[in-house]
């Protein structure tokens, strides 16, 4: 497990829409609540889109790259109402993501905080890549994010990577005073129906998660006074039922590893956390790395 630092710096992506306002709002929010040291608000241009027509009637001594820190800088006096100091990092390349993973990596990001535009819902390419190249956590937040952290849901495969999210999820209750739900979505295979009583499967299944969560928690010292659910999911995936319990139980924030059970786990990003980077919910997404 990586080492869960004291303090935390937070970069934030940017892109000049209202998206932004809602980023500052929230990185406010957190630098309230959290240890966070100082955050970088960082804008990548993209000038191979942008029409020569522009810049030949800007004025000599004024640019396009001008115009975006001063339209960054003015969001940031109207939103940003946070504790920490931050800096305005402003980039000129092609790619985004890899632009993202290099500032991550020259500033020793420890979150890369992103939007999650309804705009974006089943598409998550861009979240995807970034989720594959950062060394850093990612968070998603959502347009009609809860500037709360009052519940924590951590859903588990009873992993080394998943008990990496418990905790992170710890570390950061015991600021935010959270409490931190567990959750575990099984399902009976279908090639046993018709000869199996379904709720007796279902009771059976559960009191067996039961001796597995017992041993979960102790093999990673995970808090003995964390509540567990376990959702039957049946014709549902697992990122849906994640979702609509997240949903129904009122989270603030979803906690999940980006770890899949693959041999290969540094290649792959796991299948239920794939899927739930293409959806757009209520509440943040925090990727553990």
């Amino acid at each position: 497990m990586k080492e869960l630092k004291k303090e935390m710096t937070v970069m934030l992506a940017l892109d000049l829409t209202e998206m932004d306002a809602v980023l500052l709002r929230y990185v406010s929010f957190l630098t309230q609540v959290l240890p966070i040291k100082h955050v970088y608000l960082a804008h990548n241009i993209k000038h191979y889109k942008i029409n020569d027509l522009y810049e030949d009637l800007l004025d000599d001594d004024i640019s396009i790259d001008n115009i975006v820190e001063q339209s960054m800088q003015n969001s940031v006096d109207t939103h940003y109402t946070g504790d920490s100091p931050y800096s305005i990092l402003l980039t000129s390349d092609d790619y985004t993501e890899g632009i993202l993973s290099h500032l991550s990596s020259e500033y020793a990001i420890d979150l890369l905080i992103s939007g999650n535009k309804n705009a974006l819902q089943g598409t998550g390419a861009m979240n995807q890549k970034l989720v594959r190249m950062l060394k850093a956590d990612l968070m998603l937040v959502p347009e009609e994010t809860p500037f709360t952290l009052n519940r924590i849901l951590v859903p588990t495969d009873f992993s080394a990577a998943s008990a990496q999210c418990f905790k992170l999820s710890e570390a950061w209750s015991q600021t935010v005073k959270a409490k931190i739900q567990g959750l575990h979505v099984y399902n009976i295979p279908s090639s046993f129906y018709p000869y199996i009583n379904t709720e007796k499967a279902i009771d059976k299944t559960e009191k067996h998660l039961k001796e597995k969560v017992d041993w979960f928690v102790k093999k990673y010292k995970i808090d003995a006074q964390v509540p567990f659910t376990y959702v039957y999911r049946e014709n549902a995936s697992i990122a849906d039922s994640i979702e609509e319990f997240a949903d129904k139980a009122k989270c603030d924030c979803l906690v999940v590893t980006a770890k899949g059970s693959s041999a290969i786990k540094s290649l792959f990003i796991g299948s239920v956390t794939n899927e739930l980077l293409s959806n757009h919910r209520k509440m943040p997404l925090l990727v553990i790395k």
